[in-house]
């Protein structure tokens, strides 16, 4: 109760409008809500969502709703080639619904939702991008503007940014202005359009289009639980800190500042908060979000009506208790009753298998979580972003930070990765995580990267100061140090400093250890850590059809060599095949890696094969590596063929196939052919799964 009473009385105390603000141009979006898991899946319920019906819009009007935000994947119902023909059938859909909306008394926002190319390939993608708005803007041409708004795509991120943003966007707007010279269009900025991306957007020289931005802060809050993202924020965060209210403070500020500068006021076109955060804590965090901005004059879409972070039960046909007088609108239901507080201490992820796994395979003990990435950051001159990638080392994900100028001082900017125990006087403490440079403007190129062991409170006393010089390259990096002082629990952290150059760099999962001065593991005095039974990448994606610590594969070919190393991916085992000659056939080398279950024909796998190159005698360099599910006897029928180009940084390859043939448990195998080059590749964890939803032989 107190936290709570202190979030609102500092929500009073920003909620006041600044009179020195002039009324900035922004649109009527008033209440708002997405209909979220609809049209943008590849196939309309294709992610399990409920069908959109006409009266869902007149069930909206009458909540209160003045706006509906329409996601939709235009890019799965376009032809590829010029001119881009969207589906009929498809388009009249959409229609119609954009006209039922209109019926029931609600504006809409027509939204280009998950185009996948224009984000890996923005400027390359723009033309098909251009040829399918053109198609949009003659189809609702005819509409008044007053109702209905275009966002061009939603949340711009990977290679689609603000530096690129108007030169990608530019074909696309010129086209829709043929047709709609007046109609809103709206435009949303980088890093999936959060609200720091407003920094640094720049709008097109037009009248009518518009900012947004989204609000999922904190994100490891509204997304706890939620399985998409890697990797998946834990559960039992709650919401109602001096923290989160001094967090609205700040983001509030970003608005005003914004409008200011540019005479614009942008809308919130997404905020919400998972299902898996308590239903209490949900109606908490709408109605601060709500008090914060909604003075301003900000518009805000909450994600979403009934399929994900919903408002609505479709199956009971029932607004959700509170979330609607959370938001201000008229709610005859009462909030629910708060729940209980979870076991876990505040800030403390309750242990895992996975954890405590990794913890056996350590030396010493782990004091930290690898897994979060949710690290507490500082310093105005830094942005900082979660980015994901089957390439980067140890779990697939990293932070990456990208300092704007170089600092007094290199604590002028960085993160703060949470220790979970007291650090005590002479105890051995050894810090390990991947880092790479992206760029720097530091003579040679190099990042900087300070490290410490700290307390997390004035004086902010520490030890074990370490600056490492981080190349371009995935690499390891341990730093070692022994306690002169104590730290108590709760204010222990790893401090890494990163104000010392002007860089953009990436730093992953981190691993602290008690006990030890190292965690890499010498072959001959230990043995290596055992595989972990699944990566993030596929948790939750399937049953496990072999075992990927076996690594007693069956070796075959005159032509290659085999030996067990351990990998520097945290001390996990893998197999170096080293073949000296190209074979006339690909399968003349290789290995297979036995599948203890039986598969029946129809099954639907993923399969998943770890690897790096280590040399190879092609003209890029990179590997080949053939994979194939087969018999494994004469005469080795099989499906699922596939070959890899595989590159010289650690990356899990996956691959998803039906099969076409049965095989009994026992009597089946994962060929791994190597034999396409003169090359040595290094192979990690393998694993075969029959995907979820799925019983055995089914």
């Amino acid at each position: 109760m107190k936290k709570a009473m202190m979030l609102a009385a500092t929500i009073a105390s920003i909620a006041a409008p600044a009179s020195s603000m002039a009324a900035p141009r922004g649109l009527p979006v008033g209440p708002c809500i997405n209909m979220g898991n609809s049209l943008e899946p590849p196939t309309e319920t294709e992610w399990g969502g409920h069908r959109i019906a006409d009266s869902d819009f007149a069930n909206i009007a009458s909540a209160g709703f003045k706006t509906i935000r329409l996601p939709v994947r235009w890019d799965s119902h376009a032809g590829k080639e010029a001119p881009y023909t969207i589906d009929p059938a498809f388009l009249a859909r959409v229609q119609h619904l954009v006209g039922a909306a209109q019926a029931a008394g609600l504006n809409v926002i027509l939204d280009s939702h998950n185009f996948e190319s224009m984000h890996s390939d923005p400027l390359g993608s723009a033309p098909r991008f251009a040829g399918i708005w053109k198609q949009i803007g003659v189809a609702f041409a005819d509409q008044p503007a007053k109702t209905l708004w275009f966002e061009l795509e939603n949340e711009p991120h990977d290679k689609f940014t603000n530096a690129n943003l108007l030169e990608a966007l530019s074909p696309a707007l010129a086209a829709v202005r043929a047709t709609n010279p007046d109609r809103p269009v709206i435009i949303g900025g980088e890093f999936w359009s959060g609200i720091d991306s407003l920094k640094t957007l720049k709008l097109p020289d037009d009248p009518h289009v518009y900012p947004t931005f989204h609000y999922y802060e904190p994100f490891d809050f509204t997304h706890q639980g939620a399985t998409w993202v890697d990797p998946v924020p834990p559960l039992g965060r709650t919401y109602g800190s001096a923290d989160d209210a001094a967090r609205l403070v700040r983001d509030v500020q970003k608005i005003r500042d914004y409008a200011a500068r540019t005479g614009l006021l942008p809308f919130m076109g997404e905020t919400g908060a998972h299902t898996t955060v308590p239903p209490d804590q949900r109606v908490q965090y709408h109605a601060a979000v709500t008090k914060a901005f909604a003075p301003l004059g900000v518009g805000m879409c909450t994600w979403a009506y009934t399929n994900t972070f919903p408002f609505y039960d479709s199956e009971k046909k029932a607004w959700l208790p509170g979330m609607r007088g959370a938001i201000g609108l008229p709610d005859p239901t009462s909030a629910p009753s708060p729940a209980a507080a979870p076991p876990a201490s505040a800030g403390e992820r309750q242990a895992t298998p996975e954890l405590q796994a990794l913890d056996d395979s350590l030396p010493g003990t782990l004091i930290n979580d690898p897994s979060a990435l949710n690290w507490a950051t500082f310093g105005a001159i830094m942005k900082s972003r979660i980015v994901k990638s089957a390439d980067i080392p140890g779990g697939g994900a990293a932070m990456q930070f990208a300092l704007q100028s170089l600092g007094v001082a290199a604590y002028d900017a960085g993160a703060n990765v949470p220790i979970r125990t007291a650090l005590r006087t002479k105890g051995d403490y050894v810090a390990a995580f991947w880092a790479r440079t992206v760029k720097s403007d530091a003579p040679d190129g190099k990042g900087r990267i300070g490290v410490r062991f700290q307390q997390n409170v004035a004086p902010y006393a520490g030890f074990g100061d370490t600056v490492l010089t981080v190349g371009s390259e995935w690499q390891l990096y341990e730093v070692p140090a022994t306690a002169n002082r104590d730290v108590p629990k709760g204010q222990a952290v790893l401090g890494l400093q990163l104000a010392g150059a002007r860089q953009t760099i990436e730093i992953g999962q981190v691993i602290i250890v008690e006990g030890a001065k190292s965690i890499r593991q010498a072959p001959h005095t230990a043995a290596p850590a055992p595989d972990p039974e699944l990566p993030p990448q596929l948790a939750g994606k399937g049953t496990l059809l072999n075992d990927p610590a076996n690594r007693e594969w069956l070796l075959y070919g005159d032509k290659q060599a085999a030996r067990a190393t351990t990998t520097n991916v945290y001390g996990r085992v893998a197999t170096l095949l080293t073949v000296g000659a190209a074979g006339a056939n690909v399968f003349d080398a290789g290995a297979a890696v036995p599948l203890r279950d039986a598969i029946a024909k129809g099954d639907r796998l993923r399969i998943a094969v770890l690897a790096r190159t280590v040399s190879a005698s092609t003209p890029d360099g990179q590997g080949k590596l053939a994979v194939r599910v087969q018999q494994n006897a004469a005469p080795y029928d099989g499906f699922a063929d596939n070959m890899l180009t595989v590159g010289p940084n650690w990356r899990l390859y996956q691959i998803g196939t039906t099969a076409s043939l049965a095989l009994a448990a026992g009597t089946g195998q994962l060929a791994l052919h190597t034999a396409g080059a003169a090359q040595a590749i290094e192979i990690g964890p393998v694993y075969v799964l029959r995907e979820a939803g799925q019983a055995a032989g089914k």
